[in-house]
């Protein structure tokens, strides 16, 4: 019993040192910029990008066609990854399947996007606004795209999810404890250069810099 409870009491210990020690220390939020958010439901963080900005558009992989009802199509998407089990069995905490969890702790490359379409998204207190360059920005698209598992023919493939105005969408990546899903939001921000922690797989630990 005691050696599992250290491995798990080292691994938030080194959670929340990742998410308080700074990459990218020179990043400063510009005056002016294209405004994107990070929101948490307490487990997931995720980012919320506008469908098309800054001369990137992501309608070509998040299709209008995708979604039951068309009128229900976000002037932004709020995108999550994550593990694919866990997301596609568990809409609440309740649902969690312990076979999910330890595959998931394990690591697996059963993984999935998570997509809402939001309408002109406002800052609240679980979702947070901030400016990033256009440099960023096309970076933090670029990310996006690469985990878009694309078919043959250079396609998107969505599925349902939640309710009308989400679908889940087959993704590159390979979970496991230390690539979590916030970790993926952190790690898109910190290759764009964007001021967060070192290792943040907890929510707490990406909604602090913001």
């Amino acid at each position: 019993i005691g050696w599992p409870l250290l491995v798990v009491g080292l691994y938030f210990i080194a959670a929340l040192a990742g998410s308080f020690i700074p990459a990218n220390t020179d990043w400063r939020e510009p005056d002016r910029g294209i405004p994107i958010f990070v929101e948490t439901n307490g487990v997931h963080v995720s980012l919320i990008v506008p469908m098309s900005a800054a001369g990137e558009d992501l309608s070509d992989l998040i299709l209008p066609e995708h979604l039951s009802d068309t009128d229900l199509y976000g002037t932004h998407a709020m995108i999550g990854w994550g593990h694919g089990r866990v997301y596609r069995n568990a809409r609440t905490w309740g649902d969690v399947k312990s076979g999910d969890i330890g595959s998931a702790i394990i690591g697996s490359d059963d993984t999935t996007l998570h997509i809402y379409h939001l309408i002109d998204p406002r800052p609240a207190p679980h979702r947070k606004r901030f400016l990033v360059s256009q440099r960023e920005y096309q970076s933090i698209t670029a990310s996006i795209r690469s985990t878009f598992h694309l078919t043959a023919d250079g396609q998107s493939k969505a599925y349902p999810a939640y309710g009308p105005n989400n679908l889940f969408y087959d993704s590159n990546g390979h979970y496991s404890a230390y690539t979590t899903c916030n970790e993926w939001t952190a790690a898109v921000l910190r290759k764009a250069g964007v001021r967060i922690g070192i290792w943040t797989p907890m929510p707490g630990g990406v909604m602090r810099w913001f």
